[in-house]
C-alpha cells in the first residue's frame, strides 16, 4: 500500500468539512475534460487522489494530466484591519496579510494561511493598504437579482439564456445577463472566464441599462446613459477593445490590443481597475497588466450596472465575480524602481528611502530629513526593486489564487486536507492552509529546469 492509499483516515475534521460541502471541487484536465468531486491529497511525484460520488474507492489521477483544480469560494470573508495590506512582488506574486515590521533587508507579513513570512526587500514592488477596500459584490450564487434578455444582435431563434451551476454562469448561445452591482467611483472588478470554441464576449461597464444595446442602431433604439463596452474577441478580430458608448454620439474607441497569447488559451483571470476621477480603466489578465485606457473626454459611464453579453461564438463560463472599492492607486505603473516612495491619504507622492516600519509608524528619509508617519495615514508604499528575470518553471510548480485576492506561485511538495507544504524562492519552505485558495493551476515545467531551491 503506497502513501497515497493510506489516506483511508478520512476522519480528519478538515476533510469531513470538505466532503459535507454542497459545492464540489472541480478538476480541469489538459485535454479539456472536467471532473467534479472532492480532492483528497496531492503527491506531485505520484498521484492526485480524488473522490467521486460514483466511484467506490478514491481515484488516482496523473498530476501531469491536470491543468487546474478549482475549489468552492468560502462564504466567510475576513474584514481587513488597520494593518491589512497587499504586497505586490516584482515577479508578479501578490500576498495579503498584516504588516508587522520592515527594515532595510526584509518585510515581515503575518498571514492567516502561512503564519509569519519574511520577504526580502529587493523582491518587493509595492504595498497597498486594504482597510479602505470594502467588498461591494462577492461571488455568483444564482440567477436571482440578475436580468436576462435576448441579445440584440441575435438572429431570430438564435438567442439563448445564461444558466447557473456550481457558482458560475454559462452561455452556449447569444445571451445577455445584467445586474445593478452598485459599482463605486473607484472599483476593482475581478472574474474568471473559461470557454470552448471562439470567445466573443462584450462587457458593459457603468451602464444604466439592464438590457443589451444594438450598437449599430443605438441612436434609433430606447434611451440609455453612457457606458463603456469592453470587447473580448479571439475569433474573427482577435483583439481586446474598449469603446465609450453614448446615445447620439459618434462611435469612438480608446484603443485596442491584440488578443494575447495566454498560457492557458481557453481561460483567463480578468482584473479591471476603474477610476472615475482619473477617467481611467486598467486591464490585467492572469495578474499581468496588459492595457491602461484614459478617456480624454471624461468618464463616459453614467450608471452603476454591469452587463455580460455573449455574442455568436462558443460556450463561455463566468465565475468568481468579485467587486471591491479601491483606493484609486495604480501601483503597478507608479512605482519607481530606483527609490522608495509612499502615498499619504491626500494622494501626493513622497520619494526617498524607507528606514523602518514598526509600532504602527513609518520612518522615512526624504530630501528634507527624516519623516515619521502613522501607517493609518498611508494609502500605499512602493519599494526600490530590481526587475525579476523571467523565472524558470520547475517540475511541480503551481500557481495558487487566493480566495481574498492575490496569487502565489510555488513548488508544491504535498497537499493534505488541512495543510499543504510548498517552497518559494522568496520565503523558502512553508506550510499553507489549503482553505486560503480557490484555484490551483498546474504549470507546464520548462525543459531542463531544476527544482526550486528550498529555504
Amino acid at each position: 500500500m503506497n502513501s497515497l492509499s493510506r489516506i483511508g483516515t478520512l476522519a480528519s475534521l478538515a476533510l469531513a468539512a470538505r466532503l459535507a460541502s454542497a459545492a464540489p471541487d472541480m478538476v480541469l484536465f489538459r485535454n479539456g475534460d472536467l471532473l467534479y468531486g472532492q480532492l483528497l491529497a496531492i503527491d506531485p511525484q505520484k498521484a492526485v487522489q480524488w473522490r467521486h460520488p460514483d466511484a467506490a474507492r478514491p481515484i488516482e489521477l496523473k498530476p501531469e494530466s491536470i491543468a487546474e483544480i478549482v475549489f468552492p469560494a468560502p462564504t466567510n470573508a475576513i474584514a481587513p484591519s488597520s494593518n491589512s495590506c497587499r504586497l505586490l512582488l516584482a515577479d508578479g506574486n501578490c500576498l495579503a496579510g498584516e504588516l508587522v515590521a520592515c527594515d532595510r533587508e526584509t518585510v515581515a507579513l503575518e498571514t492567516r494561511y502561512a503564519g509569519r513570512l519574511s520577504i526580502p526587500r529587493h523582491s518587493l514592488k509595492s504595498l497597498v493598504f486594504l482597510r479602505r477596500s470594502p467588498v461591494v459584490f462577492d461571488e455568483i450564487t444564482g440567477l436571482d437579482g440578475w436580468t436576462q434578455a435576448a441579445s440584440a444582435a441575435a438572429a431570430p431563434g438564435e438567442s439563448g439564456q445564461w444558466t447557473y451551476r456550481d457558482g458560475a454562469f454559462y452561455a452556449s448561445k447569444t445571451a445577455s445577463i445584467a445586474r445593478d452591482l452598485k459599482l463605486p467611483d473607484v472599483a476593482e472588478i475581478q472574474f474568471d472566464l473559461a470557454w470552448k470554441g471562439p470567445l466573443n464576449l462584450a462587457i458593459a461597464l457603468y451602464t444604466d441599462s439592464l438590457r443589451p444595446i444594438l450598437l449599430s442602431a443605438k441612436d434609433q433604439g430606447p434611451d440609455f446613459g453612457g457606458f463603456y463596452s469592453l470587447r473580448l474577441d479571439n475569433s474573427f478580430y482577435r483583439c481586446i477593445d474598449l469603446w465609450p458608448i453614448k446615445k447620439s454620439a459618434p462611435e469612438r474607441r480608446l484603443g485596442q490590443l491584440p488578443f494575447p497569447s495566454l498560457k492557458n488559451n481557453d481561460r483567463m483571470h480578468v482584473d479591471l481597475r476603474v477610476s472615475k476621477p482619473q477617467h481611467k480603466i486598467a486591464l490585467s489578465l492572469d495578474d499581468e497588466l496588459v492595457k491602461e485606457w484614459v478617456d480624454p473626454e471624461g468618464f463616459s459611464g453614467e450608471g452603476t450596472c454591469m452587463r455580460f453579453v455573449q455574442n455568436p461564438g462558443g460556450v463561455v463560463k463566468l465565475s468568481h465575480l468579485r467587486i471591491t472599492q479601491w483606493n484609486g492607486l495604480f501601483e503597478e505603473s507608479t512605482a519607481d524602481e530606483t527609490h522608495d516612495a509612499f502615498w499619504p491619504e491626500d494622494g501626493r507622492q513622497v520619494a526617498g528611502s524607507i528606514e523602518s516600519i514598526s509600532n504602527g509608524k513609518l520612518a522615512f528619509r526624504a530630501a528634507h530629513g527624516l519623516v515619521q508617519m502613522p501607517l493609518l495615514q498611508l494609502k500605499a508604499i512602493s519599494f526600490a526593486h530590481r526587475q525579476a528575470p523571467p523565472a524558470q518553471i520547475p517540475q511541480g510548480t503551481v500557481r495558487g489564487t487566493f480566495a481574498q485576492g492575490g496569487v502565489l506561485t510555488f513548488v508544491l511538495e504535498s497537499w493534505q486536507p488541512g495543510q499543504m507544504t510548498v517552497s518559494n524562492a522568496d520565503f523558502g519552505r512553508a506550510r499553507l492552509d489549503p482553505a486560503a485558495f480557490t484555484r490551483l493551476q498546474f504549470l507546464v515545467p520548462d525543459k531542463n529546469a531544476g527544482p526550486e531551491p528550498k529555504g
